[in-house]
């Protein structure tokens, strides 16, 4: 059973067990990434919440347990998570949002056929595109990806959105740069030592962690780190989520570093998360990013 047959059959079952209406919904998500969603509705409710399955799907290869993994699904639906009201009036306000667009970095060409539907700025194989930021004590905090529909709406230009989302982003995700070596480790442990790693790595990325790449094109972030080691800089694309900054020393082998960044872009981040192949290049001469 594949992940769209497994969610076609839970959609019948869970709308039986709760005598609700609940639909299927694909949602395209980031890279061409689909994913399956039981969409269930409630006359008591303003919002129907989208409930995602494959987590589901994975207990369900795991256990081979149908019973089991259907209440696990009823059971993440009547656990409070999903709220019954959820006010939207203010995304219709532009006095609302303003101060609350944001931007983000995502693949150009993997990315097509969203790009026709929102606006967006093309920067080297990138795309910036623009989001609103919320937050929710209930459902936590989030953004909405903007569309063109929503420009319409509130009466902005493509040219104002930019403005608006350049001046607050270093606002609403403050720019962090941390060593390799502070964060190894968080990822190993204490079971090694990291002093003794030889790896003038930083990565860049916001307090959250979160749609971080972008901070890239903070005013000023990279020409100040660029000052302070003396230095152009390799700008490697890990995630969505944070570049890895490498100060130059004049001796580093491109083809290695593009390798690495192939590698972890196929066994380290999930398709949802890629940003790019390529590696880029800082120069202070021009203070202009580059593909290298």
């Amino acid at each position: 059973m594949n992940i769209k047959e497994f969610a076609e059959k839970a959609c019948a079952a869970v709308a039986e067990i709760l005598d609700k209406e609940v639909y299927l919904k694909e949602v395209d998500k980031l890279n061409g990434v689909k994913r399956y969603g039981l969409v269930i509705t409630d006359p008591q409710s303003n919002i129907a919440p989208t409930l995602y399955l494959e987590y589901f799907y994975q207990i369900y290869q795991e256990t081979e347990d149908w019973s089991e993994t259907i209440n696990k699904i009823v059971t993440a639906y009547n656990s409070g998570l999903f709220p019954k009201h959820f006010d939207m009036e203010w995304f219709k306000d532009f006095n609302s949002v303003q101060k609350l667009i944001f931007q983000k970095l995502i693949n150009y060409e993997a990315n097509k056929t969203l790009l026709d539907d929102v606006p967006h700025t093309r920067y080297l194989d990138l795309a910036i595109v623009y989001c609103v930021y919320y937050e929710n004590t209930k459902t936590g905090n989030g953004s909405i990806l903007i569309h063109n529909s929503n420009l319409n709406l509130w009466h902005c230009t493509s040219d104002e959105l930019a403005r608006l989302a350049e001046e607050n982003t270093p606002r609403i995700h403050p720019l962090t740069i941390s060593s390799i070596k502070e964060l190894l480790p968080n990822l190993l442990g204490d079971a090694r030592d990291t002093t003794s790693i030889p790896i003038p790595m930083y990565v860049m990325s916001n307090k959250n962690q979160v749609d971080g790449a972008i901070s890239l094109l903070y005013k000023n972030a990279l020409r100040s780190f660029s000052e302070q080691h003396n230095t152009d800089v390799a700008i490697l694309p890990s995630s969505i989520h944070e570049v890895i900054l490498l100060p130059l020393n004049g001796d580093e082998d491109f083809d290695s570093l593009r390798k690495m960044i192939q590698l972890i872009n196929r066994t380290g981040i999930s398709k949802e998360e890629f940003l790019s192949d390529n590696m880029y290049l800082y120069r202070r001469t021009t203070d202009r990013v580059e593909i290298a």
